[in-house]
């Protein structure tokens, strides 16, 4: 078996480990329509602060629109003055054929607010879609749905229509996924209620399948960050904020169309959610550029140390023979390396995985057994921090004379019990 002895063999070890595509998506959606009336319900689960719902106005013939989404003002969802109602759902990639003779869409906010501002049925979006290369939407799928009940699913190179009476979705693409196959919690719960219930076009129903359906994990409280429930023959969206379903604000679409162009965050028209809170406060490399700087600072650290200890070993190795501590020292600095190498991927992990962060540890992803045996990690570092520091400072000891590898090994070490510290405030070392 090849062995990886050398740092640049180590680091294109690693490159072919960091160039995996990994992710985790949670959301969910559900419609109704009985007696000509149809409901539709959106689950948005996201680690995102900020929500808002805005409101445009329709001009020069261009339909009027509801928009939900986040401080950056994406369209995640919306209604139009029509009863056009999509939402968008994170889903994996597929290899993709080259398009030819269809439009590029530049802009996926632009896309498809141009949708809801010329299309008021699914029939209409389907035809107005098809002559557009949609390959920007690789990694998503959107759900359409009118107030005549017909909905239509948006793959990146495929579209799907139907018309049953109830329909559930979340993060899978219906095209190459058996409905009966599905294992995502949050699905098998809503149909199951909406076999188990008769059903309704009430809003007290819809609620129900909705708070059936949303998150709110067990590690902090974070999971469903609102909920948008969609009356489509009314024009009216009643909407909930971080899966409390106990206050409702209701917007009248007409009514907030004449007001203009005009945001309102969430935060401003719900009272005090605790659980939100917690959540807010809770920081993570992806809502404190402090610490995500201090995670590439120290991934520069360590790719650096890689070459530093390889050649400092050598050095050593010449002398081992003649002293046995010589020997102790080229082993700290191989484990050094060895570490340092782990902790390279590791970092890179949580920097590309948000879910770590959220959901119980250690963390499983899908298929992929490398990474759920590096999320066991944190246990391996904990285990060995005391005699890495322990050997550590007796070699600083030794070679006092040796001001550079000393504040090498004396940081390294510091990096260590920095980031323990975090692997505990992110409760890595609870095993649920």
């Amino acid at each position: 078996m090849k062995k990886y002895n050398h740092p640049f063999q180590i680091l294109a070890f690693l490159i072919c480990l960091l160039l995996k595509d990994i992710s985790s998506f949670s959301c969910s959606m559900f419609k109704i329509t009985i007696y000509g009336k149809t409901m539709v319900g959106n689950n948005e689960d996201a680690w995102r602060l900020d929500s808002k719902i805005w409101f445009e106005p329709g001009t020069n013939g261009k339909y009027g629109s509801a928009y939900v989404g986040h401080n950056d003002l994406f369209p995640q969802g919306a209604m139009n003055e029509m009863g056009l109602v999509y939402d968008g759902f994170a889903v994996y990639p597929r290899q993709l054929k080259p398009v030819k003779g269809k439009l590029p869409i530049e802009d996926p906010a632009s896309f498809l607010r141009m949708i809801m501002q010329k299309c008021k049925t699914v029939e209409e979006v389907h035809k107005l879609v098809n002559k557009y290369d949609r390959s920007i939407f690789n990694h998503s799928m959107i759900l359409f749905i009118d107030k005549t009940g017909e909905y239509l699913i948006l793959e990146v190179d495929t579209v799907l229509t139907g018309n049953n009476r109830e329909y559930v979705l979340a993060n899978f693409c219906p095209s190459t996924t058996n409905p009966n196959d599905v294992k995502i919690p949050r699905f098998i719960r809503g149909n199951k209620f909406l076999k188990d219930n008769v059903p309704d076009s009430s809003l007290q129903f819809c609620l129900s399948v909705m708070d059936t359906m949303h998150e709110c994990r067990g590690k902090i409280g974070d999971g469903t960050t609102y909920t948008s429930i969609y009356d489509l023959q009314e024009g009216i969206i009643y909407l909930y904020f971080y899966h409390d379903f106990k206050h409702v604000v209701k917007f009248n679409l007409q009514q907030e169309l004449g007001k203009g162009n005009h945001i309102i965050r969430m935060l401003d028209i719900f009272p005090p959610n605790p659980e939100y809170q917690k959540f807010a406060e809770y920081k993570t490399p992806f809502n404190s550029l402090v610490l995500r700087l201090g995670f590439y600072a120290l991934m520069v650290f360590y790719i650096v140390s890689l070459f530093f200890y390889r050649s400092a070993s050598r050095r050593v190795r010449l002398l081992e023979n003649k002293n046995i501590r010589y020997r102790q020292g080229k082993y700290l600095l191989w484990t050094y390396i060895s570490i340092n190498s782990i902790l390279l991927f590791y970092l890179y992990t949580l920097l590309k995985n948000q879910p770590m962060y959220y959901f119980d540890s250690p963390y499983r992803f899908d298929n992929d057994n490398i990474l759920n045996m590096i999320s066991y990690f944190p246990f391996i570092l904990l285990a060995s921090v005391v005699p890495i520091i322990y050997f550590s400072i007796q070699t600083i000891r030794r070679s006092a004379d040796r001001k550079c590898i000393n504040w090498i090994l004396l940081f390294n070490s510091l990096s260590y019990i920095f980031l323990l510290m975090l692997f505990g405030y992110w409760g890595f070392f609870k095993v649920f």
